[in-house]
C-alpha cells in the first residue's frame, strides 16, 4: 500500500521579520530556471488564508508551499502523483525534494534576514485518509517504514515519529525530532544514493 499524497514540512527557525510576499518571485525564478526536479507550472499568492498556504509553487508531480499553520512557519512539499515503487522510497523521495527546496531558499539571497530551517524536527503527514486514515491501525502499517527511513536519515535511535492528534477527520501525521541538531545541508548528504 503507498498513499497517494504525502507531505513534508520543514520547519523555519523563525517567522519573524519574513516578507512572505518575497516568496512568489523566487518561485517564478525557480520555474523559469528549472531549479527543482520535475515539472514546475505556476505560483499562487493565498496569502489571505490564515494560518494555511501563503505562496505555492506548483507543480505537475508535487508542490512547494510556504505555510503557516499552527503559526509554525515552513515549507511543505507535497508529493502530488505515485511514482515510487514503495511506501520507503516515496518517503525518501519526498524527504529529498523537500530538504533540496529548503537548502535552495536558505541560499537566496533576497531574503533578509536569510532563511534558517530546522534539520532536527519535520512535519510528515498521509494526505490521503482514503488509503491510510487517521486510526491506530494506519499508524501501524506505517510506523516500520517510517523508522526505517529515520534511521537512514538520523542514525540509530537518532530520531522519533510521534502521530500528531489521532482523529479520522484530520491527515494521518507524525512530528518527528532528532535528538541531535542537523542542519539541511547535512540531512541532504545522507540522503541514500538512488539505485
Amino acid at each position: 500500500m503507498i498513499p497517494l499524497r504525502t507531505q513534508v514540512k520543514f520547519f523555519l527557525t523563525t517567522a519573524e521579520g519574513v516578507d512572505l510576499a518575497a516568496f512568489a518571485p523566487v518561485f517564478q525564478r525557480w520555474i523559469q530556471q528549472k531549479s527543482l526536479e520535475g515539472q514546475l507550472v505556476d505560483v499562487a499568492d493565498y496569502r489571505h488564508v490564515f494560518e494555511g498556504p501563503s505562496i505555492v509553487l506548483i507543480g505537475y508531480d508535487s508542490d512547494y508551499t510556504i505555510e503557516n499553520r499552527a503559526g509554525r512557519l515552513g515549507l511543505v512539499y507535497t508529493r502530488k502523483r505515485q511514482l515510487d515503487p514503495d511506501l520507503p522510497t516515496q518517503l525518501r523521495t519526498s524527504i529529498r525534494l523537500a530538504l533540496t527546496a529548503a537548502r535552495l531558499l536558505e541560499s537566496e539571497k533576497s531574503f533578509t534576514p536569510r532563511l534558517k530551517f530546522i534539520g532536527s524536527e519535520f512535519e510528515l503527514r498521509f494526505a490521503d485518509r482514503l488509503q491510510l486514515p487517521n486510526k491506530p491501525e494506519s499508524v501501524a502499517l506505517v510506523r516500520g517504514d517510517l523508522s526505517a527511513v529515520l534511521t537512514e536519515l538520523y542514525g540509530e535511535d537518532g530520531a522519533y515519529a510521534l502521530p500528531i492528534k489521532q482523529d479520522a477527520r484530520y491527515p494521518l501525521a507524525f512530528k518527528v525530532k532528532a535528538d541531535a541538531e542537523v542542519s539541511i545541508t547535512d540531512l541532504l548528504l545522507r540522503q541514500p544514493v538512488a539505485k
